[in-house]
Order: C-alpha cells, then structure tokens, then sequence
C-alpha cells in the first residue's frame, strides 16, 4: 500500500492519497484521501500513522452500517445468550431510548461526547430513574463492545462517560410491635401467607412465587430455595437469583402452621377445578394453580396496610423488615447474610449500616 502528498491548487492546504487496491465487490481501483493540512509536514505525518495502523491492524475501514441496524443483529444474538427479562428489557430500551436519538448514526461516527449528550438528553427528557439511565447505558457499552471485537470502531466510546447519580430507593421496615399487629390482623387476608412467608424468611418475591411443596421439609422445619418464577418472562427458572440465593432457611413453628392450612387449601382448590387445575406444585398460587401476579401482591399489601393503619411499604421491604429484625436480635450478620441469600456478607453491611450497631 503506497501513498502520496498533494497540494489543493485552490485552498493552498495539503492531503494525502493512498492507493486501497482493487475493490473484491465493484472490480475498480479505489484510492483513499484525506485534505485539510495546513503543511506538507502535518500531511506527511498523518499519511506514515495512517499506514502504520494498517500495517499493525489497527485501521478499521469505514462502514456504512447504522447503529440502529448493528443493534437488530446483535439483538438476535442476545435472544440466545439472556435471560427472557434481560431480552425484553434490551428490546424496550433500543425502541424506546436508544434507536429514536442514535440510530441513524453511522457506527463508527459515535464518539464519546455523542453519548455523553443523549444521557443528558435522557435526563432532561424523560422521566427515568438514574438507574434505569445506568442499565441503558450498559446495554450500549456491550453493544459496542461487541463492535470493537468485529473491528468495526477501534475504541468503546460508552466507557468514560458520565452517569447521572442514582438514587438508592428509601428502605422501609416495620419495628417488631407493627409486625405482630399486622400478623394478627391479617390471618383472613387472601394472601396472608405469602406475607408471613416474607416477613418470617425474608425471602424475595420470585423466590415466594415459585416455592413448591416439595422444598418444604415440614419434619426438619426447613424451606429449600430451588426454583424461582420470573416475574418478568412469566417463566419458572432452576436455582435463584444469584447462586447465593440456593440456600435454606429454617423456619419457626408459626409458619411450619401456616403453611399446613394453606396445603389444605390448595388441595381443595385441586380438586374443585380438576382437569382445569394446572399442577405446578406451588404452595401459594391461583385458585387454578398458576403463579400469583406480582402487582396484585403489591397492591393487596398497600390496601391492607392503609386498612390497619400501619405504614404503607413495598412487598420488598417485608424483606428488609426480617433482616431488621434479626439485626435488631443480635443475630450474627454473616448468618443473616447467608439467610437471606446475599452474596457477601459485605452486601448486608451496605444495605442495613443504619440499623447496625457500632462494630
């Protein structure tokens, strides 16, 4: 590959021409160039680093393809390797966010000050949390990622921008008088055992959702955390959320009470509905036996706390309101970690410094 130093006759200014070889496709001699040089020097200088990338590799030929186009192709691609949520989720993010303001771009022109403003653009614009912006923007830095392993960009241009500051969701707990109120209160409640589930584990609510009754060992007071319902791809999945989440929880004998009432009732729906039951083994469920919807728990726990005049608090935060509770016991914090299913002890350090004493 040779190239050559020219001067434009009408701007006075400098440019280099390189000889690309014969194009595979249209059979024609094709030449690149670049002007603007102000020297004969700066254009002798931009040729040699021009000619040296190519000779290291490092020369990526320009392409026409769009983002939004490379986006669809590697989507197809990701529908092999993630989760159904994390699928949808990239599906939703690219229409919604990402295709409307940088779809049109060619690939190779989005630089970091590019992305840097359509993160702003997704402040100022939008309605979206901090730290949905942040999942977006990961979804982007794997996208090109992947762009600079086909050698399509040389860099990642999603790498050093600037995030907006997350917010952390405000942790909600019921003390141990407003729990007992509200286990008293509540027995009638369609979905009380799913709560007490919650408040005497503190198990997440896909781990609540897709408990069967064979994980359960009513002699040795034991829940085994197995299986998980996906809330999100409505799909049932082995093991749980992070491998921390496979775990065991022993249990207290309020629940292990509970538990077998509600057997009783699953039974009787069984049997009432009989070939129209679907039979996934699950201890709470459906009159029908499918999984329990996951806003209709919400909403059941808001109305009911408004009722008894308690503190209104997300589902997750029955989660929190348990782990409260053992700190607040003198429970050890690497044996609550392990309860409820995080991955390191530091994790529970994280979340519940404000409710641990001095150590």
């Amino acid at each position: 590959m040779k190239g050559s130093i020219k001067k434009d006759k009408k701007t006075g200014k400098y440019y280099y021409v390189i000889d690309m070889g014969i194009d595979t496709l249209t059979g024609k001699r094709t030449q690149k160039r670049k002007r603007g040089f102000n020297t004969k020097k700066e254009a002798e200088h931009a040729l040699s680093e021009f000619l040296n990338d190519v000779r290291l590799g490092n020369y990526v030929e320009p392409d026409k393809i769009t983002l939004g186009d490379f986006i669809q192709d590697w989507l197809k691609e990701m529908k092999l390797k993630v989760a159904v949520s994390t699928y949808q989720n990239y599906i939703s993010f690219n229409k919604c966010h990402i295709n409307p303001r940088l779809g049109h771009f060619r690939i190779q022109k989005i630089e970091p000050l590019i992305v840097q403003r359509f993160i702003y653009d997704l402040v100022e614009e939008t309605v979206l949390s901090p730290n949905t912006i942040k999942k977006i923007i990961d979804m982007l830095k794997v996208v090109f990622r992947k762009a600079v392993s086909l050698k399509l960009v040389n860099e990642n241009p999603v790498l050093n921008v600037t995030l907006p500051k997350r917010n952390n969701l405000e942790m909600t707990a019921w003390d141990t008088e407003q729990v007992e109120y509200f286990i008293q209160h509540s027995k009638k409640h369609r979905f009380y055992t799913v709560y007490l589930i919650a408040l005497l584990t503190g198990m997440r609510k896909g781990e609540i959702t897709g408990l069967r009754w064979k994980d359960i060992d009513f002699e040795q007071k034991i829940i085994y955390i197995r299986q998980i319902y996906d809330i999100n791809a409505k799909q049932f999945k082995v093991g749980a959320k992070t491998s921390a989440g496979v775990r065991s929880i022993h249990i207290p004998d309020v629940l292990i009470e509970q538990l077998k009432k509600e057997r009783v009732v699953v039974v009787g729906h069984k049997l009432k509905q009989g070939p129209n039951f679907n039979d996934y083994d699950l201890v709470v469920c459906t009159h029908y036996g499918n999984p329990l919807d996951s806003a209709t728990l919400s909403k059941r726990l808001k109305a009911q706390s408004i009722k008894l005049e308690l503190p209104t608090i997300r589902f997750h935060d029955l989660r929190h309101t348990h782990v409260t509770m053992l700190i607040k016991q003198n429970v050890n914090v690497k044996v609550i970690s392990e309860r409820v299913g995080h991955t390191s002890i530091q994790i529970t350090f994280d979340k519940y410094s404000h409710v641990l004493p001095s150590m």
